[in-house]
């Protein structure tokens, strides 16, 4: 055969043939022909195959119990029965697999409860709960489940401390739609941002059909490990319900504490109940009851009860239906004007709500200290999955609300960061991008602050109050400013109102924040402050660069 090249003929069979292999080479970026796609397209792998159980258990999530510091529930699904149900725990050793446990570190326990479903998919997923007790406070575990002979891995959880501890927890929106598409990025982005958490806190809608063995299935999927190793606190959305009765999934996979209103109303049994996680009282509470007015007051009662007495310092509430709705044409005044005047009144911290399909974060206006402070609860509205509605504020702003951040068209989580003195909270993207938060600030005697985190925006400009804008000659002013950090500096000057932001003014002094961030600062005017002149305070600190409105000096 010879070596000689061909020549190049336009429309040849080579120049034919040259061209498949170029667009086959540029499908996907590789080198595929035509015909490997064969004459039809594959088919859609069944749900019931997909999601069909086996004796190797699966959906395994954690939940806590009344006392997280010293027990645990778990639970999964497997084809097993409850005499064979069981679970091991040991203190998390350094290696395993090869190193063989000592003799009596592995506790066996059996399944504390077994329930069956039977889903539409052809088959029953059967859930079982174990639950560990005398653990130890703020100790790490290992622990697998099974029945004996088919075992999950083991996982590693570690107990809440028995007193109040650092520890950060996040909070989702409604999943609901796009389970298995759009949602599982939000849930690895959050995990990858904290994978220190010890609560994921689910605000109801977590399916978008009650009883959907397919969409459960997606949803433990788009969790998948974390959900072992992480407690979940959810509460159910209107989704959760199918004709006004509860998902028959939601109690076999949702242990909760029965310590919810006394005398259980059966439409509140695991939907509403209440944790408290090293210094934070987490409360659920349901609200597809709000149109039953016996129900949804007990409820109320139970719920003040719970405010009124609390140990704690920080206070979370999570619920479905908000106080302040965010999308066109939803309101909830029921739940507004049942549980909002408790919140104010008993210095709840966080209310985490769903249910609009969009983003909003604020506070009560009465409560407005300075542009970007407020002193209230903070009441947050968000979605993670894939559906979306658009924003409408009216709500907020008719019913004396201030809505500080809102956004549509965004999948959100959000990282709740809580220290003794303050929780940060802040909401990203599903691509990790900021969107907003602020710091909680609260001292020993329960004064709050809430502070926007900065941006260059919104720390310059008149941002200081003074508590009279006509003073005479030598006569006396009140300056009042929010937004710092505790303990900054400041360096109070006054500075003639003619003049440029470039001049600082007349030194007058200086002053440090207190714990909250707030500055209060009396000071006389200096000689240089005459009759007819007109001035404004500038604050200068590490943080924040804001001016007062105009001082007029009078005789």
């Amino acid at each position: 055969m010879s070596d000689v090249k061909r020549p190049w003929i336009p429309g040849s069979r080579r120049a034919r043939l040259t061209a498949i292999g170029a667009a086959a080479m540029l499908v996907g970026g590789f080198a595929v022909s035509p015909v490997a796609f064969g004459d039809a397209a594959p088919g859609k792998h069944p749900a019931a195959e997909i999601h069909r159980p086996s004796p190797m258990p699966d959906r395994i999530i954690l939940t806590p119990t009344a006392t997280p510091a010293t027990s645990q529930r778990v639970t999964w699904r497997a084809e097993a029965t409850g005499e064979w149900a069981q679970a091991e725990i040991l203190e998390a050793p350094a290696a395993l697999g090869a190193v063989v446990p000592a003799a009596g570190t592995v506790s066996v326990v059996k399944a504390m409860s077994t329930k069956s479903v039977n889903t539409s998919l052809g088959y029953a997923s059967t859930y079982h709960t174990v639950e560990f007790l005398g653990l130890k406070p703020g100790t790490r575990y290992t622990y697998r489940v099974g029945d004996g002979t088919n075992w999950s891995a083991w996982t590693d959880f570690t107990t809440a401390t028995s007193d109040a501890r650092p520890f950060s927890f996040i909070y989702y929106g409604d999943a609901q739609n796009y389970l298995d598409s759009a949602l599982p990025r939000v849930f690895r982005q959050a995990f990858a941002d904290r994978p220190q958490a010890k609560v994921i806190v689910n605000a109801g809608d977590l399916i978008d059909s009650a009883n959907s063995e397919e969409q459960w299935g997606q949803w433990y999927q788009a969790g998948s490990f974390v959900d072992s190793q992480i407690n979940n606190i959810s509460i159910p959305g209107n989704h959760e319900y199918s004709g006004g009765v509860l998902s028959q999934f939601w109690t076999p996979q949702f242990p909760y504490p029965d310590n919810g209103p006394a005398g259980w109303p059966a439409e509140l049994a695991k939907t509403a109940y209440t944790v408290d996680y090293q210094g934070v009282r987490f409360i659920g509470l349901n609200t597809n009851v709000q149109g039953i007015p016996d129900v949804m007051a007990a409820q109320t009662a139970w719920l003040e009860g719970l405010l009124k007495d609390n140990p704690n310092k920080w206070t979370v509430v999570t619920f479905h239906h908000p106080v302040y709705s965010t999308a066109e044409g939803r309101n909830n005044p029921v739940v507004r004007a049942q549980w909002g005047p408790l919140f104010e009144k008993y210095g709840v911290d966080l209310v985490l709500q769903g249910h609009d399909h969009t983003y909003g974060r604020g506070s009560v206006s009465a409560s407005r200290r300075s542009v970007t402070v407020h002193d209230s609860t903070v009441y947050a509205v968000s979605v993670s999955g894939g559906k979306m509605y658009d924003v409408d504020g009216s709500v907020w702003t008719d019913n004396a609300a201030d809505i500080m951040s809102q956004a549509e068209d965004k999948q959100l989580y959000q990282l709740i960061d809580v220290t003794g003195d303050s929780i940060r909270y802040e909401a990203r993207y599903a691509n990790g991008q900021h969107h907003d938060g602020v710091v909680i600030r609260k001292n020993a005697a329960g004064e709050r602050t809430v502070n926007e985190l900065r941006t260059p925006e919104n720390t310059v400009g008149e941002q200081v109050k003074v508590n009279k804008t006509i003073v005479e000659a030598k006569g006396k002013v009140k300056v009042n400013a929010y937004g710092y950090d505790p303990g900054e500096e400041v360096t109070v000057y006054l500075r003639d109102s003619k003049d440029g932001a470039g001049r600082k003014g007349v030194f007058i002094g200086y002053r440090k924040a207190d714990e909250l961030g707030r500055l209060v600062y009396s000071f006389a005017l200096p000689p240089s402050a005459r009759k007819n002149s007109t001035h404004v305070v500038y604050l200068d600190s590490e943080n924040q660069q804001i001016t007062s409105p105009v001082i007029t000096v009078t005789k």
